[in-house]
């Protein structure tokens, strides 16, 4: 612990404030953060290694590539990436990325407008997070003062029809089933013209015909939007295939979930190039409150490229050495 603290402190210097500690089975990790500023000693985010700001030295092209390289994107997807992000000529690396976001994918969040009231009905992959998406789009209507109607599709899953029923009754809503198209057709016709229309569908694999004929019948049934879910994390090719198998239901649309539990996101930036999806909202919560976000470029040019707000070193030391 002695060594790693005097290493610190040649870092950062005597004012350097330790903010936890940690053994390791790789040594000492230290955080710490400077008390008060000095012109002659470096800002925290000045001493990290992988500053994305006006802290590094390097090339932003070469600081982007790194981040993408990464996120374990595909190559030519990569590959436009790093070219639109040098036609950006910003200087700053996150507006470089976020202006070759902006110019590669599309970015389209819901909205509560009641001037586009299409239903939305929210179509995936077993366990993408489609229910707790529909209970997250719902509270937030409910918050936003929107009439909602709750129709769930998924009467076969053990557990689907009351676990969003769960959610239902906590908001106070009414939650409706449909076991077959015209069921379905019969209760959208019922609604208001104000209602916020959701509804949840069982989970389908991409793969198998007939799954996917029922979720095309449900969504030809009505005039639906159908909003496809899928969960952060995977393999990328597996991602691209599924969002173009997705894509001939008539998703146009993007919801990415789970962004809480993985740390590359190269295979949600797969998926909306491959299907040519536009980004609409994302998940970083289980926690229903906490609702949705709308993704927007330099939203996600943060989360490829997020900055460090602490300095952490680590100091490998033998296994017999004590903190």
């Amino acid at each position: 612990m002695a060594q790693a603290m005097d290493m610190l402190r040649r870092e950062l210097g005597e004012d350097a404030i330790i903010v936890s500690s940690e053994t390791t089975e790789h040594g000492v990790k230290l955080v710490a953060a400077i008390e008060e500023a000095d012109d002659e000693l470096p800002s925290v985010g000045q001493v990290a290694v992988d500053t994305y700001g006006h802290a590094s030295d390097e090339d932003p092209i070469d600081i982007i590539h790194e981040a993408l390289m990464a996120h374990g994107l595909p190559n030519r997807l990569l590959e436009r990436l790093i070219d639109a992000s040098f036609l950006v000529g910003a200087d700053e690396p996150l507006e470089a990325l976020a202006g070759a976001l902006a110019g590669t994918f599309n970015f389209k969040p819901l909205t509560l407008d009641r001037r586009v009231n299409q239903p939305l009905m929210l179509v995936g992959a077993p366990g993408a997070g489609k229910t707790v998406g529909v209970a997250k789009l719902a509270f937030r209507a409910v918050m936003a003062g929107r009439s909602v109607r709750l129709i769930t599709t998924d009467t076969i899953r053990a557990g689907g029809i009351e676990q969003l029923d769960a959610f239902a009754r906590l908001m106070k809503l009414p939650l409706q089933t449909a076991e077959t198209e015209r069921q379905l057709a019969r209760l959208v016709e019922a609604a208001s013209p104000d209602d916020y229309i959701l509804i949840d569908t069982p989970g389908v694999n991409p793969y198998a015909p007939r799954d996917m004929a029922e979720i095309q019948g449900l969504a030809k049934a009505v005039a639906v939007e159908p909003l496809l879910v899928i969960a952060g994390g995977g393999d990328v090719v597996d991602a691209m295939e599924q969002s173009h198998e997705f894509s001939r239901l008539g998703v146009s649309r993007v919801l990415v979930t789970r962004l809480d539990m993985v740390r590359r996101l190269g295979s949600m930036l797969a998926a909306a190039d491959a299907a040519s999806l536009a980004f609409a909202d994302y998940s970083m919560t289980p926690s229903v409150a906490d609702g949705l976000n709308p993704l927007d470029p330099m939203g996600l040019a943060r989360m490829l490229m997020p900055e460090p707000s602490a300095v952490t070193l680590t100091q490998s030391v033998s296994q017999g050495a004590r903190p």
